[in-house]
This record gives structure tokens, sequence and C-alpha cells, in this order.
């Protein structure tokens, strides 16, 4: 297949390219216009072609119309005020997913977020859900990806992981939870869910269905690390309030005062567990311990 992945400089977006060449299928990476020329070989190995993409300004119809599979998995992060997010990060996805399915592209893929569940109190989440709906609509397919790990490290959990170098650890949320799945099964179910003509009306949650203890979570990290956890409980609302205030000032930061309410207040559970089962889908237990596949690994498929 032709498989077009936006943001595919990205954590996900990565590890995603690799995974569909490998399986053979031919990708067209979508970057930032910047990022065209200034991958390196190795980088850009495994990739057909690569295209200009903004959020802002999404693609005609007719220039992806020669895809068969479109993940959509492009946003941008630094924005943070309502307004902004809903102006260009919601805006534009939406105005992708309409092209898509005007120009024909037989399977259309939203990569959305646990945080976004009904009800959730994170403008990210919230934003997410709107794309979904648009997705759902178009009878595209939404995703929504738990905390994702592995050895790329990247994301919320590579954000994380840092935490646990300090001396001490804040701790934020010790008693909530956290979905997780191991980069390697999330992108094994992308390219089965791309494959599949299976049609999954509701959102699908790559993610495995037992919560992860915040602080057990984080136990882990520092464990992987070769180091003890020493951490202190600090209250959400003033971390919340420290960094409205820095980025306020513009400061450049690993989290944003967003982020923090989809650590107090995560999903309640995993949506499409069922669904996923149907595809052959499942996801190993959260463990650090290693990169061996457990017994609740993704099963490959020929």
């Amino acid at each position: 297949m032709r498989v077009g992945i936006t943001g595919a400089n990205g954590y996900v977006g990565t590890i995603l390219r690799a995974t569909f060449a490998e399986e053979g299928h031919e990708v067209i990476a979508f970057v930032r216009p910047n990022r065209v020329t200034s991958e390196s070989a190795a980088a850009m190995a495994g990739v057909a072609e690569w295209r200009p993409y903004e959020i802002r300004r999404p693609p005609s119809g007719s220039a992806i119309s020669d895809l068969d599979v479109l993940i959509h998995g492009a946003w941008d992060l630094t924005l943070v005020s309502a307004g902004d997010v809903w102006g260009v990060n919601v805006s534009g996805s939406q105005q992708l997913l309409r092209n898509a399915a005007d120009a024909g592209v037989r399977r259309v893929i939203f990569i959305s977020s646990m945080s976004a569940y009904e009800g959730t109190r994170q403008l990210y989440g919230q934003a997410k859900l709107a794309c979904e709906r648009t997705a759902n609509s178009l009878g595209g397919v939404s995703t929504r990806l738990g905390l994702v790990y592995g050895p790329g490290w990247g994301g919320m959990a590579g954000a994380l992981r840092k935490l646990t170098n300090l001396p001490i650890t804040p701790l934020i949320g010790a008693r909530s939870h956290q979905f997780t799945v191991h980069e390697a099964d999330m992108a094994a179910a992308m390219v089965r869910i791309a494959v599949s003509d299976m049609h999954l009306p509701e959102p699908v949650g790559l993610a495995n269905p037992e919560p992860v203890p915040f602080r057990r979570l984080m136990k882990e990290i520092a464990a992987s690390q070769g180091r003890t956890l020493h951490a202190v409980a600090v209250p959400w609302q003033l971390v919340s309030g420290l960094l409205k205030a820095a980025e306020a000032l513009h400061v450049p930061l690993p989290f944003r005062s967003d982020s923090i309410l989809g650590l107090m207040h995560p999903a309640p559970e995993v949506p499409g567990v069922a669904l996923l089962k149907q595809l052959g889908i499942e996801f190993r237990n959260f463990s650090l311990g290693g990169d061996r596949p457990s017994s609740g690994t993704l099963r490959r498929y020929s």
C-alpha cells in the first residue's frame, strides 16, 4: 500500500514509518517544509517520498488522492490557548480528514489520545475528541494511544523519564493511573488496522486495558535507568499554576500545564478492546524489564 503519515518526524511518526516500510509498504512522509531536506540518509531509509506539510494549511484532496492509507498524527504541541488549538490543530485536522474522504483514500486513521474521552477536562483531550467526531462521521478510524513507551523514550514517557533523573522527583497524581502501550505493539496494531477493511465506527484504544498506578509507573521508569525513585507528593494545582506562568512568559518546557490534567484525570477505561481482539490485536502488560515480547504481546501476522 501507499501509506501517508503526517507528523512523520515525531516520536510516534518515526516508529510508524519504519514499521510500515519494514512490512513492505510504500511510505509517504508528510513533514514541515524545513524538515524535508534536513534528514540524514539513515533517517530517510524506508521512506519512498517526503512531502511538505503544515497542519494549518492541509494539502488538497488531489495532493493525497494517490494514497491507499492516510495516518494523521501531526499536532502542534506548542499551542496552549484554546483559540490557537482550535484554530490550528482542530481546524487543520478536520479539513485534512475531509480532503482525504473526498479524495477517496481507502483508510483514514486519526491518531488520538486516551485523554480524549467524554467528560475530559483536558484541552488536548477535548480537541482530539472534536477531531475524532469528524473522522468517525467520514468513515475514518480514531485510535486513542495510551502512554507510549519503549526504547525510543519520546513523548510523555520521555518527559516522565527526565523527571526521574532529578534528585527528588515531584510526584503528581500519585493515586492516579495510566494506560500504557509498548511502541512496537502500537506500531504493529496500526499496521493491522491499516490493512484491514473492518469497520470501526467507534474510537479504539491502543493500550493494555490494565491500568498502571502512576507511582509504580514512575518507580519502574527510574529502575530502568538503574535508579531508585526518590519522590515527594506535590499538589497538582501548584505545578499547574507554575507551568501556566512559564507558558505566559513563553518559556520552553517539557510539560504543558494542560498535561497535568491528563495525569490527574486519566480515562476510566480503554475503549474498543473487543473490536481489536477481532483483529487479533492485544497488548503486552507494562514492564520495563526488557523488550522481549511477553505472552500478552500483539501477535505478528503474515
